[in-house]
């Protein structure tokens, strides 16, 4: 009962205490909730970032991103006007988003077990690009990119593309490892192609059509998703085949 037995000018100063420990309280939660995702929980870290990027789940407050920012399962990650990002997953996977663009991290097991492996990316909108890593090449059926009208199946490849909720334009584009075989599958309840030929590509116009046949892409479509990620000059073309 010490409490009742001090002056004014006492209870007020422990009123202050009291008040400004349970303020410091409330601040640092939410610090705790994200330092809960630490190191050992993260699927992946920035390598590039041009403009602004921030990233968040369900439960947690928007983080702004920066180069050497961790990535974690179920993480949403947005672009702003004019910004890029890259995002290097621990299987080496690597996946680029351009300017006002959304991926979610639906997925991202890696225990260097084949049978155990899953990679889900889903991208809401805006330009793409993704070379596959380790767990793609292991088993290739472990790895599957989405958009809001079609699924991407990979066969080890490196992919560029755009999308938004009702269409989405998808390329294969030739490989960083000449040597590896490269391929995708396009699907969606109302059909498959398959694409085996890098510059090659499929489009699909609206959330009721299959993936179109896959046709020659002008080299200026290819161009002008790869300029917005500001990668333009990695692309490599190959040369039409001669008749």
């Amino acid at each position: 009962m010490i409490f009742f037995k001090l002056n004014q000018k006492e209870h007020l100063t422990l009123f202050i205490f009291i008040s400004m420990l349970i303020a410091s309280i409330l601040v640092f939660l939410p610090l705790a909730s994200v330092q809960a995702n630490t190191a050992d929980s993260a699927i992946g870290k920035v390598i590039k970032l041009d403009g602004k990027a921030s990233a968040s789940t369900a439960t947690d407050e928007k983080r702004n991103l920066r180069v050497g920012s961790s990535i974690f399962e179920k993480d949403t990650v947005v672009t702003e006007k004019k910004s890029s990002v890259t995002i290097l997953f621990n299987d080496k996977t690597r996946f680029e988003i351009g300017p006002e663009a959304t991926l979610v991290a639906s997925e991202f097991k890696y225990n260097k077990k084949v049978d155990e492996d899953s990679v889900a990316i889903r991208v809401l909108k805006g330009s793409f690009r993704f070379i596959t890593g380790l767990v793609a090449k292991n088993k290739p059926e472990a790895m599957e990119v989405n958009t809001a009208v079609a699924t991407i199946g990979i066969r080890g490849t490196n992919v560029v593309g755009e999308a938004n909720s009702t269409s989405a334009t998808i390329i294969l584009i030739e490989p960083e490892d000449s040597s590896r075989k490269t391929a995708i599958e396009v699907s969606n309840k109302f059909g498959s192609v398959t694409i085996d030929e890098p510059g090659y590509g499929t489009e699909i116009p609206d959330e009721y059509s299959p993936p179109s046949l896959p046709r020659r892409m002008r080299l200026q479509t290819i161009n002008n998703i790869m300029r917005s990620m500001q990668n333009v000059n990695r692309v490599n073309m190959p040369r039409p085949r001669m008749p």
